[in-house]
């Protein structure tokens, strides 16, 4: 049971200082102590803690556990009624179908996309970026130190609810191995935290 909160079953499948991300099993309305972000039929939502909220079986909770500010739609109107800032992610997702979907002061998230048989390379990055697979990716990833060959990498399969992070000094390379566009939702982080 993820810590805040009540009434709830759910298998923590991955935390760090900035994340925690939970599998729901059993969902009567409950409240998670941080802010969060689930996704739903395809769509981002994204919740203040402590608001009562029911979640489906088999539903990805992602409790953002460092305070959230000033949280604004950017390319999805995922808090209702607010204004759409949409701009294109930085420069590090070049030539990748991502879309910046909301932010705060603190983390951007996204929904990036992969085509059968594409391959997409994340560089290093200081704080690297953090990827949940969502339902319907049949996808791999090869990380490996900078520099060194893809076929001296780590490989590992990427499916529904799998979390990828790299460590900032390597290369993570995604390939889509399914018949259907890999998706995946992007956390980008801002600052200290780790």
């Amino acid at each position: 049971m993820g810590i805040g909160c009540v009434a709830a079953q759910h298998n923590t499948i991955y935390e760090d200082s900035r994340v925690r991300i939970l599998e729901v099993k059993a969902a009567p309305a409950h409240q998670h102590a941080a802010d969060y972000v689930w996704v739903a039929d395809s769509e981002i939502h994204f919740s203040r803690g402590n608001t009562n909220h029911a979640e489906r079986n088999g539903e990805i909770v992602i409790e953002l556990l460092q305070r959230q500010t000033q949280p604004k739609n950017v390319c999805a109107e995922v808090l209702a009624r607010e204004y759409l800032h949409c701009r294109e992610p930085g420069s590090q997702w070049l030539g990748a179908n991502l879309q910046i979907q909301f932010e705060t002061d603190q983390t951007h998230v996204g929904i990036l996309q992969i085509a059968p048989n594409a391959t997409l390379a994340l560089p290093p990055a200081d704080i690297p970026p953090l990827l949940v697979a969502l339902e319907g990716t049949e996808a791999e990833a090869v990380t490996r130190p900078n520099g060194a060959s893809v076929t001296s990498g780590v490989r590992r399969p990427l499916r529904a609810a799998n979390v990828l992070r790299s460590p900032a000094d390597q290369i993570t390379e995604i390939r889509n191995i399914g018949k259907s566009p890999a998706r995946f939702l992007v956390f980008e982080f801002d600052g200290a935290g780790e």
